[in-house]
């Protein structure tokens, strides 16, 4: 199963859940892998400036055999796997919530696709299980959201990726105001109902006794 969609801002990362809540470490590893590993040059062409084909910071080849990405010649690269001794490289923010147990602080991976050391695609993932990834959790970062990432201040990025704000639809305001309202009491609408009848009925009796006496008198 490919998953084909693709995160264009940063509320769609957020969106995507990828890597929180903490210990997971998918933000800050995709932080560092952007504003460490990449430069973007006026051509809009993105450079790695690592080595996935040395194991620079743990990265190892993605042979893919789940499917979870699109089938190339071209080789993957993944990284984010903290037990690999080579990612005691990655900076101390990267690993500081490392248990290094079997739990989520290590479920977080960046897979990369690269020509030479030209960058073709970036997607982020996490482990369904020790050994396979989830397809449903798989995204693939666009050049222009990477561009984005490079621009802010990790602080900046890391409070715009954790913060989440949730806004009501007009329609389901209204729904709830509605569901808020108090009940009207029954004798209330008792009440209303008799004045209403009055107000109708006494004008016609009124009509009616004047129609009656005028009647009388002619005779």
């Amino acid at each position: 199963m490919v998953r084909k969609e693709t995160l264009n801002t940063l509320p769609d990362l957020v969106d995507s859940g990828f890597g929180r809540p903490s210990p997971r470490h998918g933000l800050n590893l995709l932080y560092w892998f952007v504003t460490h590993c990449l430069h973007f040059s006026f051509n809009n062409e993105i450079t790695v400036l690592c080595s996935p084909f040395r194991g620079d910071y743990g990265f190892r080849l993605f042979h893919n055999k789940e499917k979870i990405l699109p089938v190339t010649n071209m080789r993957y690269y993944e990284v984010g796997n903290l037990n690999h001794y080579e990612a005691k490289d990655l900076p101390d923010y990267v690993r500081r919530e490392y248990t290094g147990n079997l739990d989520d602080s290590n479920t977080d991976r960046i897979i990369i696709c690269i020509t030479r050391f030209s960058l073709e695609s970036l997607y982020v993932t996490r482990h369904k299980d020790q050994w396979t990834f989830n397809p449903n959790q798989t995204f693939c970062i666009s050049p222009e959201l990477l561009k984005t990432i490079s621009d802010v201040e990790k602080e900046d990025f890391l409070r715009q990726t954790t913060s989440r704000y949730i806004t009501i639809p007009e329609s389901t305001r209204h729904a709830s105001m509605q569901d808020h309202q108090p009940s009207q009491n029954p004798c209330v609408k008792c009440c209303s109902r008799w004045r209403y009848c009055i107000a109708v009925f006494i004008p016609i009796i009124v009509l009616f006794v004047i129609v009656f006496l005028l009647i009388k008198y002619l005779k």
